[in-house]
């Protein structure tokens, strides 16, 4: 008798297909190779894409229309979905009013080489690339752009959404793109009322740069990168520049209710705020944990370089340390490094910052400040090797009276240089005029066995205040101005410092140097050698 299953049909196997479109091509045809190419991103549309599937337009050439992924069509981190190009370049998509690239209720997409235009940042209401899901509790993974563009829409370049309760959408990477000229902002990412659900997010060489945002009460506006409700988020050797002209509280690169973030390695700079809160470079703003800043450049901005912002929310176990800030806080006071409300378990270390004068007196190269926060303060917030330098009698340190009286600070090991004003520390309504009048007055600066730390003086950098625009975050090593010179006497009067629990201790300086040389380590953001 034979094999009963020998007689069984096989089960029909799909291969991954690989479409091609130019605009010499003809939507009649098979679309399965260059010389049989569909001509238009309609054509596109219509066709149902499967996982591992690849779309490639013919590169230097352009084509009307955006792309639409309907719920039917998702990829897989094995088998994403792919649009790129065929030849040397890029290929534009003039979308119009609609998305350049929508991808509905599903992911495992890939895109490279592609630029999206929009009908203009007054013209149309939607994103260059949008990514959503709102069905509750689907977990989607898997999108990677590279080398794209986005510009000229009336929301993001780029919006990644999970609306729906416990949504989410992982395993994102974003690279070496950029995103310019469209009304909200450049890069944003949100989750549902889940804090944390999407997770792993990549953000590296990306520029995000000329979005003005709009004077909106409901949204925050003119934003360079944005992360909200990501854990494990890594944002790196990325610019963003002259964002928010028009935006109430926006900041250049930013994240809130996410947790192992990390910043570092970018520029932020000529970032503006029509209100008198942000507008500056960097922050870790409500609900952010275990997070942590360090080797960026911020200069310029009308808020603060770098804010660890809670409020009446959570900001606990965050580090900021080997950063630069120049010239910050020139619209609203608030100055390089500032802190606001119920900060806890918080490093700051090992940074640089360098202010002039603004014409809001409350400026500080330090601010902490307790207005809005429902009476929170900071505590447990430790601030040793840093260097505060001002300029025409600004502020080195200013805390309002509730943070001077209630916070738990430890100032230890920071250099203080006045330069050609006046010494002024503000430790709520008094007012030091020297570092030795402030140790004496509030214990800081002193160490445990009550030995005095710290150092008032000139602290020898190369070039303070000389930093200018870079532009390019690979370029960072060349920022030379805050190096210390051979005789500065800012060489190994720092002091060890432990991160809090769960961030990895620093290994190099700003420049890529070892972080520590000889007995202690050295005041600032460079090693001496």
């Amino acid at each position: 008798m034979r094999d009963v299953l020998s007689l069984q049909p096989l089960e029909p196997r799909r291969l991954m297909a690989v479409y091609y479109v130019s605009p010499g091509g003809d939507d009649q045809a098979l679309g399965l190779a260059a010389e049989q190419a569909w001509r238009t991103v309609e054509r596109v549309n219509v066709q149902r894409l499967r996982a591992g599937d690849t779309v490639l337009f013919q590169a230097g050439k352009s084509y009307a229309g955006g792309l639409y992924l309907s719920t039917r069509e998702a990829g897989s981190e094995a088998r994403p979905i792919v649009f790129s190009t065929f030849g040397k370049g890029r290929a534009t998509l003039y979308s119009g009013a609609a998305s350049g690239l929508e991808i509905s209720e599903n992911a495992g997409v890939a895109v490279t080489n592609i630029s999206f235009v929009g009908a203009g940042m007054h013209a149309s209401q939607v994103s260059g690339i949008y990514a959503h899901v709102g069905t509750a509790a689907k977990p989607l993974t898997y999108l990677h752009f590279r080398n794209v563009e986005a510009s000229g829409y009336g929301h993001e370049g780029l919006t990644i959404v999970a609306s729906g309760a416990g949504s989410s959408i992982s395993n994102v990477k974003i690279e070496r793109s950029s995103f310019h000229d469209n009304l909200w902002g450049g890069v944003n990412v949100t989750g549902s009322a889940v804090a944390g659900v999407n997770r792993n997010y990549v953000v590296d060489h990306v520029r995000a740069y000329n979005h003005p945002g709009l004077q909106s009460g409901t949204f925050v506006t003119g934003n360079g990168i944005y992360l909200a409700d990501v854990e494990d988020a890594l944002v790196q050797r990325c610019v963003a520049y002259n964002n928010g002209t028009n935006g109430i509280a926006p900041v250049g690169i930013w994240a809130a209710g996410s947790k192992r973030v990390t910043f570092q390695y970018n520029e932020s700079y000529d970032n503006r705020t029509t209100s008198g809160t942000d507008g500056g470079g960097f922050d870790f703003d409500w609900d952010v944990t275990d997070s942590v800043m360090q080797y960026n450049y911020s200069h310029g901005n009308d808020g603060p370089g770098y804010m660890l912002g809670a409020g009446s929310h959570v900001n606990d176990g965050n580090v900021v340390r080997y950063n630069v800030s120049e010239n910050d806080g020139r619209k609203n006071g608030r100055g390089g490094i500032y802190l606001w409300g119920n900060v806890t378990r918080a490093a700051i270390h090992n940074n640089v910052v360098y202010t002039v004068p603004s014409t809001d007196p409350n400026l500080a190269a330090l601010r902490a400040y307790d207005g809005g926060a429902d009476g929170k303060v900071p505590q447990n917030v430790l601030v040793a090797n840093n260097v505060f330098q001002t300029e025409g009698g600004a502020k080195l340190i200013n805390l309002s009276s509730a943070i001077a009286t209630k916070s738990k600070f430890t100032f230890a090991n920071n250099a203080y240089y006045s330069g050609t004003g006046a010494f002024r520390i503000q430790w709520g309504s008094a007012a030091h005029a020297s570092l030795a009048a402030w140790r004496d007055a509030t214990g800081q600066e002193k160490t445990s066995a009550g030995k005095a730390s710290g150092y008032q003086g000139h602290p020898r950098l190369a070039g303070a205040g000389l930093g200018g625009t870079i532009g390019n975050a690979d370029l960072l090593g060349s920022l030379t101005a805050y190096r210390l010179q051979a005789k500065s006497p800012l060489v190994d009067r720092g002091r060890a410092v432990t991160p809090p629990a769960g961030i990895s201790a620093v290994t190099s300086d700003f420049f890529a140097g070892p972080a520590l040389l000889g007995p202690a380590s050295d005041i600032g953001i460079h090693e001496l050698r």
